[in-house]
């Protein structure tokens, strides 16, 4: 149970369905880890991705204790290896763990149904865990549609060339998803979009398109803006990915309508069919009319690594610069980073 007395579960990827989490009466909560990697080094192999490391320093120094439960997801070796030693390791919160297909075909979607029955079942047994219903489901996945609906209303108006909105005020409300329910989000969107409806602003045409896994800290945002960089879009594990496809409402099996969304919804670099990522970035390059791609990889990161010369290869295709900046997810190398962010927007000139 959080500070404020609400019961929370946390996730660590957008495949996890928080609907699922909201039926069974926990407040879904993102978790955003800010232990430093190098506390985890002791328990884990050191060359292992940084922002699992961060997860596991911060769950070993008890940073996720008032949790009821979080959910890891077999979304890469390393986190499915986190769920092992946070077993073994962590006394509090308790951990659960969700498999994910790697194909997007019928029988995945079956699959990925029974893996979301099997979640549902075990966050009912929690301490303060109330039935999963096919009306409880509705309700999560009516209001979780209509935050997603504002949520690309925001992407689409970033989008627009002459917006007042910055990428630094949507990223601060990509980061405020963590501890706030979905109406109360929703309502800061419909704000920032009503702050800057009729307001109009001459870019510089140095548009910026963000691409890649993780992106909770906001050191690149800053960096971009600050160089005269204006973002057109977050193409993040928590960014448009994360929120484009609705849930199909009212079927006989939400839970299948459930597996579907989540697994036919624009996918990361952990999935099959490099084609379909590839199309994809094409498509977002297209539709922001971005001039240049930054990249941005967490350090260790196998399965978005293999893709970047792919990536690479795609941006120049559409006709677009692409940046590569790996990080280590404590940016601790922050000055390197801004000197070739600097360099990258000079070089669109």
């Amino acid at each position: 149970m959080s500070m404020n007395g609400s019961m929370t579960v946390g996730y660590a990827c957008c495949y996890v369905p928080v609907e699922v989490v909201m039926a069974a009466g926990f407040t879904p909560r993102r978790l955003i880890p800010h232990g430093k990697c190098a506390d985890a080094d002791s328990r884990i192999y050191p060359n292992t991705c940084c922002y699992v490391k961060s997860l596991f320093a911060d769950a070993l120094g008890g940073a996720f204790s008032d949790m009821d439960a979080v959910i890891l997801a077999n979304s890469c070796d390393a986190m499915r290896k986190l769920y092992d030693l946070w077993k073994a390791g962590v006394k509090k919160p308790v951990a659960l763990f969700m498999d994910i297909p790697k194909r997007r075909d019928a029988d995945s979607i079956t699959f990925f149904t029974s893996e979301f029955r099997r979640l549902a079942s075990q966050l009912e047994g929690l301490p303060g865990g109330t039935p999963v219903t096919s009306e409880g489901l509705g309700a999560a996945i009516r209001q979780m549609n209509d935050l997603r609906s504002a949520w690309m209303e925001l992407y689409q108006a970033l989008k627009n060339h002459e917006t007042t909105i910055l990428g630094s005020d949507v990223f601060t409300l990509m980061h405020d998803e963590s501890g706030l329910d979905p109406a109360g989000l929703k309502e800061k969107i419909t704000g920032l979009l009503q702050a800057h409806t009729g307001k109009t602003s001459a870019k510089n045409g140095k548009n910026i398109l963000v691409t890649g896994n993780i992106l909770n800290r906001p050191e690149l945002v800053f960096m971009i803006e600050a160089a005269g960089g204006a973002i057109v879009g977050f193409d993040t594990c928590f960014g448009m990915r994360h929120y484009e496809l609705m849930v199909e409402e009212g079927t006989q099996d939400p839970f299948e309508a459930l597996a579907g969304r989540y697994l036919l919804k624009p996918q990361c670099a952990r999935m099959m069919g490099i084609a379909d990522q590839i199309d994809y970035l094409k498509k977002a390059i297209e539709a922001t009319k971005a001039d240049g791609v930054i990249v941005s990889k967490v350090k260790f990161c196998d399965n978005l690594t293999y893709n970047v010369p792919a990536f690479q290869e795609a941006v120049a295709a559409a006709g677009a610069r692409c940046l590569v900046l790996e990080n280590d997810y404590e940016w601790s190398d922050v000055e390197k980073a801004r000197i070739k962010v600097e360099a990258f927007l000079e070089m669109l000139d």
